[in-house]
């Protein structure tokens, strides 16, 4: 086959794995009965995304000046429009209340620095993204990836150790967002994809179980860092663990490894709806929770608190394909 063909195959597995985020996604974020038992699993999705972004935009040893500014320019534009999308919905929701909300200098400085957005908490992501396609035009103009790599573990490493192992460590807690942002999560995860993929003939020949055991393992010891932090009362709300990143990696790859040529439901949904699922469905657990908590009778309730990310991914889906039969998106 030559280079060209190749180059334009695709492996639909990315997309199954962008379908599997989501999901992880709005478990993530939905409370349910068994929330707190899955959550230092379900941390591995947003890091995955980032892996994912720089696994597809890296190729033949660095990223094309004029993918990223497109990349950057289409983030841009779903940043605009989803922060004012969660704005007037706040807003609502405020004035509903008897009340308004304006950002304060604080936030917004939160906003521009540390990607925490005002209106949806969520939202940190893409403008993560957006910072990290930023400095990965940098880092392409001066071909510097090298350097870049040399980098993931420090910055992974300040991640844990100003995070979840600050307690442990520094004997005090940080705010989620110092760590939370574009240069400790989103640039080192980015970075790990584009080095994933620089590797990819020597990883390919390594067999799937290997990640499989990995996944099971790290899963376990995901819970298992949390059960002993708990145990030794040093347990900050920055819910990623040492064992988040491995797992992230063994997911990543074990999706990877089954390289998928056909397109099935599940890589439609995960390459067009993602992205959309991830920055609708927080309205969906807002309204849905609203809703049952003041009509619902109790027993509509319990069956809620057990359903509850099953009926916000199914309720964000239906929006999505009601809003894009409309053209309101592609």
């Amino acid at each position: 086959m030559c280079k060209n063909q190749k180059m334009i195959e695709r492996n639909y597995s990315i997309d199954i794995l962008k379908f599997i985020c989501a999901i992880l996604v709005v478990f993530l974020h939905t409370d349910c009965v068994y929330h707190d038992y899955i959550l230092p699993l379900t941390r591995c999705a947003v890091p995955c995304f980032f892996m994912i972004s720089g696994y597809l935009l890296f190729n033949d040893g660095d990223i094309e000046i004029s993918r990223l500014k497109r990349s950057t320019r289409n983030i841009l534009h779903i940043i605009v429009w989803s922060t004012l999308l969660f704005a007037c919905y706040k807003e609502a929701v405020a004035i509903h209340q008897g009340s308004v909300y304006i950002p304060s200098l604080r936030e917004l400085f939160n906003f521009i620095v540390l990607n925490e957005n005002p209106f949806g908490g969520h939202l940190w992501y893409l403008g993560a993204y957006l910072y990290v396609l930023l400095i990965a035009m940098i880092i392409s103009k001066y071909k510097i990836w090298k350097y870049m790599f040399y980098a993931i573990p420090i910055l992974l490493l300040t991640d844990l150790i100003l995070g979840k192992y600050s307690l442990l460590f520094l004997d005090r807690e940080f705010p989620v967002i110092y760590v939370r942002n574009f240069l400790f999560v989103g640039l080192p995860y980015f970075a790990l994809g584009a080095c994933l993929k620089k590797y990819s003939d020597k990883i390919s020949k390594i067999k799937y179980y290997y990640w499989l055991i990995g996944g099971i393992l790290f899963s376990l010891t995901s819970l298992m860092e949390k059960w002993v932090l708990l145990y030794l009362d040093k347990n900050p709300g920055r819910e990623h663990y040492f064992s988040s990143t491995l797992l992230a990696l063994c997911l990543f790859l074990l999706v990877l490894s089954f390289k998928k040529k056909e397109p099935t439901i599940y890589s439609t949904i995960g390459n067009k709806d993602s992205l959309y699922i991830y920055i609708f469905h927080p309205l969906f657990i807002s309204i849905i929770g609203m809703i049952v908590g003041k009509i619902a009778s109790n027993s509509i309730v319990n069956i809620y608190s057990f359903t509850a990310p099953f009926v916000v991914f199914l309720s964000t889906m239906v929006f999505i394909i009601v809003i894009r039969k409309i053209r309101l998106i592609q």
